[in-house]
């Protein structure tokens, strides 16, 4: 799964080319399910990208289904939900679930 989001963020950021890595997103996602790196990058390439704020939430939503731990999911969901959606609740409770994750986590606290 390593190379795999390797290969995304070599497509991504070097090359430029967001079909390809998303298509990689979803070949490493096929792969393993519970990868939820790839389904949180999904999230970013789709939200930041694509424009598709449907299609982000629910990458989000898969990293937090496979690993409810998952801090950098739930920030990215709160900011999408607070930034995309205006539901200032449902932001709110993205950021306290990364806090519970990781107390300790400077952008959960920053973004609450």
């Amino acid at each position: 799964t390593g190379a795999h989001n390797n290969l995304c963020l070599l497509l991504k950021h070097e090359r430029k080319d967001i079909d390809g890595a998303e298509a990689a997103y979803r070949v490493a996602i096929a792969a393993d399910p519970r990868n939820t790196g790839a389904h949180n990058n999904l999230g970013l390439l789709l939200k930041n990208e694509r424009k598709d704020i449907d299609g982000a939430e629910a990458a989000y939503r898969a990293a937090i289904a496979a690993d409810p731990g998952n801090v950098n999911a739930h920030n990215n969901l709160g900011n999408l939900l607070k930034n995309e959606r205006k539901n200032i609740d449902g932001a709110e409770a993205a950021y306290r679930a990364a806090i519970a994750a990781d107390p300790g986590n400077a952008n959960a606290h920053n973004n609450l």
